[in-house]
């Protein structure tokens, strides 16, 4: 159901761009690649700091709310 509703909304869109009239400077550019940089060492990060419950989880293990992550 949201799928079609999708595919209806994106799908003139794409059939018929308008032209952006916008300039996009080096700055810009160099922000934007900031910000994909960030995000994924971001996501990184937060991986690293959940590792050990992540992996518990998957594996099936049993998890201990007592423990604590003397290691991180």
């Amino acid at each position: 159901m949201v799928r079609s509703w999708l595919v209806l909304l994106l799908v003139p869109a794409v059939m018929f761009p308008a032209p952006a009239q916008a300039y996009v400077d080096p700055g810009s550019g160099s922000l934007a690649v900031q910000g994909i940089i960030a995000a994924i060492l971001g996501v990184g990060l937060t991986l690293r700091l959940y590792w050990r419950r992540i992996r518990d989880r998957l594996r099936g293990r049993p998890q201990r709310d007592d423990e604590t992550d003397a290691d991180a």
